[in-house]
């Protein structure tokens, strides 16, 4: 495609190019948002006082329960704090019965194809698919012991 350019004329400092630049396609970026969100209206959203309001709900609470109770002792804390941990880890039991209990078809799946990759040939791929599955297998089913392992340590300290 040739460019055509008129030298000399202005238009509030900027060049123009000659008659030729009306017929050259033009081209617009944006994002895929602002395409998607082309032609409607573009109303800022409203911010939420919320934050403000759970900052400064917080800020009076501890604020009435320094007043009211005096100093909070480490014990209490430590007894708030063991019963957080074994609800949050009461939460996450269902999470971990479903990994433990999908291991055991994905291991079986992974051992099944390293014995079709020794089947075709290709057995040293083969033996470290079967290696790996086994010790993924064995380590899902183990980590949940070894954590409440370490969460028992971590309550007697």
């Amino acid at each position: 495609m040739r460019r055509y350019e008129c030298e000399g004329l202005l238009k509030d400092g900027l060049q123009i190019e000659g008659v030729v630049s009306m017929f050259r396609s033009k081209t617009e970026v944006m994002s895929v948002k602002e395409f998607m969100n082309r032609g409607r209206s573009q109303a800022e959203p409203k911010r939420s006082r919320a934050p403000k309001v759970a900052k400064v709900a917080v800020v009076v609470g501890i604020t009435a329960l320094s007043i009211g109770f005096g100093d909070v002792s480490f014990a209490a804390a430590s007894t708030i704090d063991g019963a957080i941990t074994e609800k949050v880890v009461a939460a996450f039991n269902p999470l971990i019965e479903l990994v433990k209990a999908l291991s055991y078809p994905i291991g079986l799946t992974m051992m099944l194809g390293g014995g079709v990759f020794i089947m075709i040939g290709n057995s040293e791929k083969g033996i470290g698919m079967i290696q790996k599955a086994g010790l993924g297998y064995v380590l899902i089913q183990m980590l949940p012991l070894l954590m409440d392992l370490l969460v028992e340590i971590a309550k007697s300290l």
